[in-house]
């Protein structure tokens, strides 16, 4: 068995509301990957939406990766219709938009990004969704290695971005 084999067998896939323990560390990288990309952020704006991710709704959900106990990454998906009036439109009324991957530096490179897409797009099925969408700068080549195609361009935090889909 090679070493990227043995480490997806001991890659543990669970949803953050599985870990509130974790929830700041995870709120502390999106603030990161917030500012990295250039938009605007507060580590108190991204623990606010991210308590969002562990209440008991189907969507938003974050799901954390862990290798022998160790937090290792996460994805969140997200719908931007729960905006700031209160009522929310159906799931299937808008695109679900994979959010927020991230895996530790020390993890990248051995398959970890792929299993939390993996398990994402799989939540998104059992919602009945057929797309999922995200944005992708620097990234866009991994992505489309695995299938994601680019629907259209636009700036985001006034960075070129590519907003990329993939039929599920």
């Amino acid at each position: 068995m090679g070493q990227d084999e043995l480490i997806h067998k001991n890659v543990c896939i669970l949803p953050l509301s599985n870990a509130p323990d974790i929830f700041s560390c995870v709120a502390q990288w999106h603030h990161q990957e917030c500012e990295r990309q250039g938009l605007k952020s507060t580590l108190e704006l991204r623990r606010e939406r991210l308590a969002k991710h562990i209440q008991s709704e189907s969507i938003p959900k974050t799901f954390i990766a862990t290798l022998n106990n160790e937090l290792v990454g996460c994805v969140s998906l997200v719908n931007y219709a729960y905006g700031r009036d209160s009522v929310r439109a159906k799931i299937t009324d808008t695109p679900l938009w994979l959010s927020n991957l991230f895996v530790q530096p020390a993890f990248r490179n051995r398959g970890i990004g792929n299993l939390l897409i993996e398990k994402a797009k799989a939540y998104a099925q059992e919602l009945k969704l057929t797309e999922l969408w995200l944005t992708a700068t620097e990234f866009t080549d991994y992505y489309q290695k695995r299938n994601w195609e680019i629907a259209r361009k636009t700036r985001l935090g006034g960075r070129l971005v590519n907003v990329m889909k993939i039929e599920l």
